[in-house]
């Protein structure tokens, strides 16, 4: 983590820039898996920085070595920026980033995580140039590995953990109008890397259950179809689609894991979940728009 005096804080955090502006702050998507998900241009740009920043608190690589990225990148001096960096002490990246070129590697896709573009507007508004070199994400992947039409998602929701028996009914808003509306809903599962707590695909079926019960709104039934991903991007990638009660007695193995619960079916897309996903002929059929 990175670390500061107090009195530095204080003198550091107004400062003021003067002079010539030659940094760059550049923001590279890793994909989804490992060091080897990204792309020859990260790589490329990565090998040149004179700062090399990773976070790895808003997503999990299941892949991802350390030594190896060290090894594709050819540099010693990957820094690991924790959550506490960059929320509150953002002010040192920027501070760099207008005399050095500066490289912040991410999972998935730079700005899926909303978090990092906080840190690009502020970049920007200081006349850094900033730059971004994209990564796949699990929202592009989503309708790879299930043959979801990709024009037919809704708006995207995170099941996270309940707090002192307080459950986030968000996710349950936001699927009931998705379903309202005909689309397809993705469902993100809550990670806390620095807690050590990662949400699988069981521990949110409990908490979607726990919704229905006080909800009673027909949302999340045992009977509802719903896809459960695991490893998305990794040779051992797993999606299979089934109703929750079935789903929720499968073993998905590590994580990260996301859910997918569809709204009423083409017919291309009720073949590939039957195809990709093992989903029971019956149950999507039903399902296929007439």
């Amino acid at each position: 983590m990175l670390s500061f005096s107090g009195d530095t804080l204080m003198k550091e955090k107004n400062v003021k820039f003067k002079g010539k502006r030659m940094g760059e702050l550049i923001f590279i998507g890793m994909g989804l898996h490992s060091e080897k998900s990204m792309s020859v241009e990260a790589v490329e740009v990565a090998r040149k920085a004179d700062v090399i920043y990773i976070e790895r608190y808003t997503s999990i690589m299941p892949g991802l070595s350390m030594k190896r990225l060290r090894e594709l990148l050819k540099r010693e001096d990957i820094i690991e920026l924790h959550r506490k960096d960059l929320e509150d002490y953002s002010y040192k990246v920027i501070e760099e980033a207008m005399r050095k070129k500066v490289v912040i590697l991410i999972p998935g896709d730079p700005f899926i995580a909303t978090t990092h573009m906080a840190l690009r507007i502020e970049a920007e508004r200081k006349g850094i140039k900033t730059r971004v070199i994209h990564g796949v994400s699990i929202l592009t992947a989503i309708p790879g590995v299930t043959g979801l039409h990709a024009y037919k998602f809704g708006r995207t929701v995170t099941v996270v953990f309940p707090e002192d028996g307080r459950y986030s009914e968000t996710p349950y808003d936001v699927t009931k109008e998705n379903l309202k509306c005909k689309l397809h809903t993705i469902l993100l599962l809550d990670i806390r890397v620095e807690e050590g707590r990662i949400m699988t695909i069981n521990d949110a079926i409990n908490i979607l259950r726990e919704l229905e019960r006080r909800r009673g709104e027909g949302i999340f039934t045992d009977e509802r179809l719903i896809v459960g991903i695991a490893r998305a991007g990794s040779p051992d990638v797993l999606v299979r689609a089934n109703t929750l009660s079935e789903i929720s007695n499968i073993d998905f193995g590590p994580p990260p894991h996301c859910i997918v619960v569809p709204g009423p079916l083409h017919f291309t897309e009720a073949e590939a979940l039957m195809v990709l996903a093992k989903a029971p002929e019956d149950i999507v059929l039903n399902m296929v728009i007439r």
